[in-house]
């Protein structure tokens, strides 16, 4: 029994999975838009997002046996072509660089 306890102690740990820090701010532009301002995750450009967030009332039901769709193409940075920030349960009207970014 002591054998079994030392030999599981002896293993090493699976190591933390750190994420990058990205800065986010929200701002409410009507009763379901809002407006995200955030750095890419990839090249850290300032990019300005406008989304609707879904609701019961503005989307259309989901099939049950439909599973989630990968995240919108039309969301790239302008700069790397790369996905910029994963979001869920809204949609994005449109995405822009902005020239400096608030964060510095």
């Amino acid at each position: 029994m002591s054998e079994n306890f030392e030999e599981q102690q002896s293993l090493p740990e699976e190591p933390e999975k750190f994420y990058p820090t990205q800065h986010l701010k929200v701002y409410q532009t009507s009763d379901a838009g809002q407006l995200l301002i955030c750095e890419c995750r990839h090249c850290l450009t300032p990019l300005s997002i406008d989304v609707v967030f879904l609701t019961p009332q503005n989307s259309k039901p989901r099939p049950k046996n439909k599973i989630d769709s990968q995240q919108d193409d039309g969301m790239k940075c302008p700069n790397c072509g790369r996905v910029p920030i994963f979001l869920e349960g809204c949609s994005v009207q449109s995405i822009a660089q902005l020239p400096s970014s608030p964060w510095q």
